[in-house]
């Protein structure tokens, strides 16, 4: 195999091997034009079955390597002879270095994939993304995308996780849950949920919340009665379950919680009848790729049907029934969205209001130890 670019050179993980691999970037421009990844990147490099053909497809995401691990490896299959380097980074992180990258005209990575799509939308909007030929939006979930720039390739609802030792019927549904929090027993009322204001995807999740006008204060007067503890990200939350520090969590990313229902986690999954919070997990393809054609190959992958049964997967349950897992994934998919909408949740007056009215709700615990909220944690 061929030598790996100075991106790489410095921690590589291969993925039939073990855990994820600290990265830090060198802050300095490098000469030759490699992409300088966000500091405190995480790196995963998957090489090709075959010879490969050169320097591998860079691609820059905010989504855990874990989660995008059957997605690459089926692109791979197709394209054998390509290595991939897939760089994990905090949203926020992706969002600057991606803004820097492109109004300095340095070199960008060959495609962005994260579950703030609201920071791919305000790339596009900022001239930093190339437009698509019209098909793959046509092929996304929902057919969403915007100007043929930022595509949907699945979505990440919010759902409800209990400890199975839990007794009496289980609410269905947002309304339902205020009433079972009220007569949830003051000894056992540990309940788990994301801090906002450290996790962006805790974030979007309460921004998804609050579109729901008359029922958003009454939940989070709801939750701030309970013993509550904050988390960084969902599979924190879904182990905290299963150790029974908290006996319920709110609003855990589905694919963890169904992942972890797989591995034979003893929790109670939940998805909400009446609505789901969710998040639409999107690509772009920057201006100045280096590797455009590939980069394309990748935006077709993601989109097609194979990419799409991936994604149905990690929406429904185990030992589901194909029709009624089907259904499931198709009704989740059709609910991707990505509009210049989504560029409300970057507003700094909004945030700071939606903020302020959950920390005044909310008299939280945070975990001790290994537990803690992290801002370097995994889809944070």
């Amino acid at each position: 195999m061929r030598r790996l670019p100075a991106i790489i050179g410095a921690a590589i993980l291969l993925l039939g091997i073990g855990g994820a691999v600290a990265f830090h970037a060198a802050s300095d421009r490098d000469p030759e034009g490699d992409y300088s990844p966000p500091a405190g990147a995480l790196v995963t490099y998957l090489p090709a079955d075959e010879d490969d053909q050169g320097l591998p497809l860079v691609i820059s995401g905010s989504i855990e390597a874990g989660f995008m691990r059957p997605f690459l490896l089926a692109f791979q299959r197709h394209n054998p002879r390509l290595s991939l380097v897939y760089i994990q980074s905090r949203n926020d992180a992706l969002l600057e270095r991606a803004l820097w990258a492109c109004q300095q005209r340095e070199r960008t990575a060959d495609i962005y994939l994260t579950s703030s799509t609201d920071h791919l939308v305000r790339l596009a909007n900022e001239n930093c993304a190339t437009t698509l030929p019209s098909a793959i939006g046509q092929a996304a979930p929902a057919k969403a995308s915007w100007r043929d720039q930022v595509v949907a390739f699945t979505v990440e609802p919010a759902v409800f996780v209990f400890t199975r030792e839990l007794e009496g019927p289980l609410p269905p549904s947002h309304i339902a849950l205020l009433d079972w929090l009220r007569g949830f027993p003051s000894d056992r009322a540990r309940v788990g949920t994301y801090d906002i204001e450290l996790s962006a995807d805790g974030y979007d999740l309460a921004a998804s919340d609050s579109n729901q006008d008359a029922l958003y204060g009454r939940l989070l007067e709801g939750l701030g009665r309970s013993n509550i503890r904050l988390y960084c990200c969902s599979n924190v939350m879904v182990d905290a379950l299963d150790r029974r520090e908290i006996f319920f969590a709110y609003n855990v990313q589905l694919s963890y919680a169904y992942k972890a229902q797989r591995a034979g986690s003893r929790i109670t999954v939940i998805l909400p009848d009446d609505y789901q919070a969710l998040q639409t997990l999107s690509f772009m393809l920057p201006k100045r790729p280096r590797d455009p054609d590939r980069a394309l190959k990748l935006a077709q992958f993601l989109v097609s049907d194979e990419a799409r049964a991936i994604a149905g997967h990690n929406l429904v349950p185990p030992g589901m029934s194909p029709k009624l897992a089907a259904a499931q994934a198709d009704r989740l998919l059709a609910q991707a969205s990505v509009t210049p909408l989504l560029l409300s949740l970057q507003d700094r007056a909004r945030r700071e209001h939606l903020i302020r009215e959950w920390r005044e709700a909310i008299s939280p615990v945070r975990p001790e130890g290994g537990n803690s909220v992290s801002r370097t944690s995994a889809r944070n």
